[in-house]
């Protein structure tokens, strides 16, 4: 069953409220996400050409990356401005902040598609998995590209289609097999984590809003864990998806669906008895 209707406006709202939910999840499994996304935020200070005293914006910062590897590369007289809608990850976004010593970040609440940021502020922006979430992709690349000097460059990552990341497309696969209701398909017009991830559409997206010398790649992503049944664990801390497709529903029927997301993923587990799940995402930077 699909539901009809996408309401933008109870879909931030729910967002929000999910993000703020696993907020100290994200902060238990930092060091985890972190092995294997460090990748993205290299590549996207990288691809902007981030260096010392530079003034940067970061988009949907979550707890606060890239903000904290861009803040070491531009330096004591540079700055961060790093953008999030959730209270809760950017209160564990603070800390670490914080516990790195670090006191050139600004960290602010904000709705990407509201971005009011001066015109011609920043010597880049970057944003790492983010887009996807928008309702209006469109309004926000507008509010990202208005806010760079001319000339600066935008750097952003998604993630691909479901074949190319099993992280998430694994256990939507088991919700659709083994949930009794299955979870409903969203609208066709609902931001969803594969949004922007078929070939040419986020380079298409940057195009439309008039970035220029728009290029791209698709970058790797390993995530690193002991075991399948860590996996599960990790999935159920952090997703605020799962979170949603489980909720209300039994416990017998929420442990059938873990051990049959372990039995799955089982399949990753290498000839040498290690766990890795892979991702794809896709890579795009523009020039104002």
């Amino acid at each position: 069953m699909t539901d009809q209707n996408f309401d933008g406006s109870n879909y931030k709202a729910g967002q929000k409220v999910q993000w703020d939910a696993v907020a100290e999840a994200w902060r238990k499994w930092w060091p985890e996400i972190e092995r294997g996304a460090q990748v993205a935020s290299n590549a996207l200070a990288d691809a902007i050409g981030a260096g010392p005293g530079q003034r940067i914006l970061d988009v949907s910062t979550g707890i606060g990356e890239p903000a904290v590897t861009l803040s070491k590369r531009v330096g004591a007289d540079g700055s961060i401005l790093a953008t999030d809608q959730s209270a809760g990850m950017l209160a564990v976004a603070s800390e670490r902040i914080a516990s790195e010593g670090l006191s050139n970040i600004e960290l602010v609440q904000v709705d990407t598609e509201e971005l009011d940021l001066p015109e011609n502020e920043f010597d880049g922006a970057v944003c790492r998995w983010g887009l996807m979430f928008l309702p209006d992709v469109q309004a926000g690349l507008q509010a990202i590209r208005r806010s760079l000097k001319p000339g600066a460059k935008f750097a952003t990552t998604v993630w691909g289609t479901p074949p190319q990341t099993p992280m998430f497309s694994l256990p939507m696969a088991v919700a659709q097999q083994v949930l009794d209701p299955a979870p409903p398909t969203p609208p066709a017009d609902a931001p969803n984590i594969f949004l922007l991830g078929a070939p040419g559409v986020l380079q298409s997206a940057f195009s439309a809003v008039g970035f220029n010398d728009v290029g791209g790649s698709d970058l790797q992503i390993n995530f690193d864990l002991d075991s399948p049944r860590s996996f599960a664990d990790f999935l159920g801390d952090i997703a605020p998806g799962i979170h949603a497709i489980l909720s209300g529903r039994s416990t017998s029927e929420i442990e059938k669906f873990w051990n049959a997301v372990v039995t799955k993923a089982e399949n990753l587990v290498d000839e040498n008895g290690a766990f890795s799940i892979p991702g794809t995402a896709p890579f795009a930077v523009g020039t104002k």
